[in-house]
């Protein structure tokens, strides 16, 4: 008789094992109708591998319960032609649940690529925004210098020459040779 704690460690093991199958372990997970959280309290010895959980791990992947109660070496349940389990051999359930959570960790990943290209797309247009602010910035700062430059043009044409900028006679050669 196994105890409680080698049965954790053949739980894991069996986690281990269907991983390196290519499983993923939201797709195990999900398969066998477990939760993450149970998975985890068993690694960190909070929780045992209960029958139940066991069973659902079995049923999900064809799975010897020998391998987790006996220590048995046979980790998969034999098949009677020795053929590597496919999709018409499982239960319906368990390819709708492998592939939900195939499906699943796909959209998962396509939202964080989604999320990371929006990233991308609100700095550039924050840098962008921060150009156009720096541009407006410039051009108000012509437009006063034009309205300056305007005054000062008026202030040279009234005769003002206190205000003129100019060195004084330019204002009358501008004069004659619009003449």
């Amino acid at each position: 008789m196994v105890t409680k704690e080698e049965i954790n460690g053949y739980f894991l093991e069996a986690i281990r094992l269907l991983k390196a199958e290519g499983y993923t372990q939201k797709a195990i997970v999900k398969a066998a109708g477990l939760s993450q959280n149970t998975i985890t309290k068993i690694k960190t010895g909070q929780n045992n591998a209960g029958d139940e959980t066991i069973n659902k791990l079995c049923n999900a992947f064809k799975l010897n319960p020998d391998f987790f109660y006996r220590g048995s070496k046979q980790f998969k349940m034999e098949e009677k032609d020795q053929q590597p389990a496919s999709a018409s051999t499982l239960e319906p359930s368990t390819v709708i649940n492998v592939l939900v959570a195939d499906y699943t960790h796909q959209i998962n990943r396509l939202e964080d690529e989604l999320k990371k290209k929006e990233f991308e797309i609100a700095e550039r247009l924050a840098e962008k925004n921060t150009h156009i602010a720096a541009l407006e910035r410039t051009i108000k700062d012509k437009e006063a210098r034009i309205v300056d430059l305007e005054r000062q043009l008026a202030a040279a044409t009234t005769g003002d020459i206190t205000r003129y900028p100019f060195k004084v006679g330019v204002a009358e050669e501008r004069e004659q040779t619009k003449m």
